[in-house]
């Protein structure tokens, strides 16, 4: 199935940007919806700007389009006292059930979505169950759909070696033995993009390597100029993320989210051949 024309949301974002240099590779247009046109690190055909929390914005954005891909969703990282920040519920579902809606007026063939592995296990988590509802709503829909749920993505790991060349440390929660396989973002967009060219409506992926949070920690931390790997109590983290709580309802998520994710093996069928050591000794050179 050919698509001469894609729209793809969340262009500017890590996944989105390989998700345009992927599509664009196969000879497709694109199309891409963003809400801040200058940070745009690809050269897409063509630029709309809109908002997926504001619909009247998305209005023409899908006219013409032969599939749209979703890669937008509320950021992931927080900070104290983030009242205002976009919730994932508000993001992640309500805007691309906006952007869904959209594509159904517009007559799109097929519609692709990002969303996160996890699902079966961490489904009460607001992370997750936000993603889960989009989900459903696609399956409900008239437009063919594809759910690509990749493991914990490389660019998500990056501030690792960051967080370690500053401080010279880095911590990570509890025994640091549950096990993952990250992936390179270039390599879900290649998985999407074969998804999309299929008639495959739900895919899980994750990189060749199956590492343990130990592992990613001392990878993180080599890159960083060999900072130190240290343990935290779970009940800290725990009790660091009741506080966030207090202090803004997505920071909280987030923290919640990423204490299940240290602590729970998720490893999906492996797509690629990008090691994330490489990946974190580029980083570290920079």
């Amino acid at each position: 199935m050919s698509f001469p024309l894609v729209v793809v949301a969340g262009a500017t974002g890590a996944i989105g940007a390989e998700v345009v240099r992927e599509l664009q590779s196969r000879g497709t247009r694109i199309r891409a919806l963003v809400r801040e046109p200058a940070r745009l690190t690809t050269e897409p055909e063509e630029i709309f700007v809109g908002n997926l929390l504001n619909p009247r914005t998305l209005e023409g954005s899908c006219a013409g389009a032969d599939a749209v891909v979703s890669c937008a969703g509320a950021s992931f990282a927080s900070k104290l006292f983030t009242y205002k920040a976009e919730a994932f519920f508000a993001v992640d579902d309500g805007g691309n059930r906006s952007l869904l809606r959209e594509a159904e007026e517009a007559g799109v063939r097929r519609f692709g979505y990002v969303s996160v592995y996890g699902g079966r296990f961490l489904g009460m988590m607001e992370y997750v169950r936000a993603h889960e509802s989009f989900a459903a709503a696609m399956r409900l829909s008239s437009i063919d759909h594809l759910i690509v749920r990749p493991t914990v993505t490389f660019a998500r790991l990056s501030p690792l070696v960051e967080h370690a060349r500053k401080r010279g440390k880095l911590s990570i929660v509890g025994t640091g033995q549950a096990q993952t396989n990250p992936v390179h973002e270039a390599d879900v967009a290649k998985a999407l993009a074969d998804g999309l060219e299929g008639r495959e409506e739900e895919v899980d992926v994750g990189g060749p390597e199956v590492l343990t949070w130990e592992e990613i920690a001392g990878m993180a931390a080599a890159a960083a100029g060999d900072a130190d790997v240290r343990f935290s109590y779970l009940w800290r983290a725990q009790l660091r993320a009741a506080f966030r709580r207090f202090t803004g309802r997505h920071g909280y998520d987030s923290a919640v989210y990423r204490i299940a994710e240290s602590a729970v093996d998720m490893v999906a069928p492996v797509v690629g051949d990008r090691r994330l050591e490489d990946y974190f000794a580029s980083l570290g050179a920079r």
